[in-house]
């Protein structure tokens, strides 16, 4: 069973009431410590949040609720405060795909809610070869062949310089539709909820800014 979840970042050093040290590149490795460090980073602030998997930043935007919301929000507009609104942007996260438990796609650096038009295409799409799937880099390719779809590997070479790509597992285009739906009214959901939330804040234009952090129009 194939399932896409839609996903935000919550990255400890941003949303922490303390200083935190960057950790070592061999501290990466332990996921259960990287974890632990991210749940004691977010409770200084009282979000009380799991992230999708251990050792990720990656939180379900289904399982943010109002409470956890608004505290986030408060965050991002203490940020704007000092760098000026030009520093509100798009959350950064995206689309996770998942089958049986197992994370198949996720996001990687500098991906954010946007993502979703990227996956939308996929469905849009009427190549018969290879495509690049933007999800942040590195990105991966998919190509779609009697209603399956194929994906390769991470990479972070172009579509031209890649001459040999080879598929690692494939899925059902008709289900992964149906998951796509899913996750966009999610989306739209959340930008809602945002926009709900600011204008409690009593934060001006709290619908524009709702779409600019979703990507939702």
């Amino acid at each position: 069973m194939i399932q896409l979840f839609n996903v935000i970042e919550i990255d400890p050093f941003r949303y922490s009431k303390e200083k935190y040290e960057i950790p070592e590149l061999s501290d990466l490795s332990n996921s259960e410590d990287l974890h632990e460090r991210w749940q004691k980073a977010i409770a200084t602030l009282n979000l009380n949040l799991d992230s999708i998997k251990i050792g990720s930043y990656f939180v379900d935007i289904e399982n943010v609720d109002d409470e956890n919301l608004k505290i986030i929000l408060k965050v991002v507009f203490e940020d704007s405060e000092i760098e000026g609104t030009d520093f509100l942007a798009l959350f950064n996260g995206g689309l996770i795909l998942m089958e049986n438990n197992e994370i198949l796609i996720e996001p990687t650096c500098c991906s954010d809610l946007e993502n979703l038009r990227d996956w939308q295409y996929i469905f849009e799409n009427n190549s018969s070869g290879w495509s690049q799937l933007w999800i942040g880099h590195p990105w991966v390719f998919y190509k779609k062949e009697n209603g399956m779809i194929q994906f390769s590997n991470y990479s972070d070479l172009n579509l031209n310089e890649f001459l040999d790509i080879k598929p690692i597992f494939e899925i059902d285009e008709s289900n992964l539709r149906i998951e796509f739906e899913k996750v966009n009214q999610q989306q739209i959901k959340f930008k809602i909820k945002i926009s709900e939330i600011l204008k409690k804040m009593k934060i001006d234009d709290s619908e524009r800014i709702s779409e600019l952090m979703t990507g939702v129009k």
